[in-house]
């Protein structure tokens, strides 16, 4: 079965879902996907992720400054 094929066959199964615990737990684990993890090892969903780059966006727009390519480099040496 190809991804396509293997897609829709679950959204017909999810259709038919009468149960809202269940269906609770699906969106759970779909909300709940680990993306990718930071530099320390957390692991980040992928909404942790989007809302991590939001306030990074937001302290842009703010005008604040971040770290300079330097001063990021002496960050990670350190670890």
């Amino acid at each position: 079965m190809n991804l396509e094929a293997q897609r829709r066959n679950i959204v017909h199964k999810i259709l038919d879902i009468e149960n809202v615990q269940l269906l609770d737990k699906i969106e759970a684990l779909l909300n709940n996907d680990i993306y990718t993890f930071t530099t320390d090892g957390k692991a980040l969903t992928t909404k942790d992720y989007k809302e991590h780059l939001q306030q990074i966006m937001n302290v842009s727009d703010a005008g604040e400054s971040g770290y300079t390519t330097e001063e990021a480099r002496k960050k990670i040496i350190k670890k």
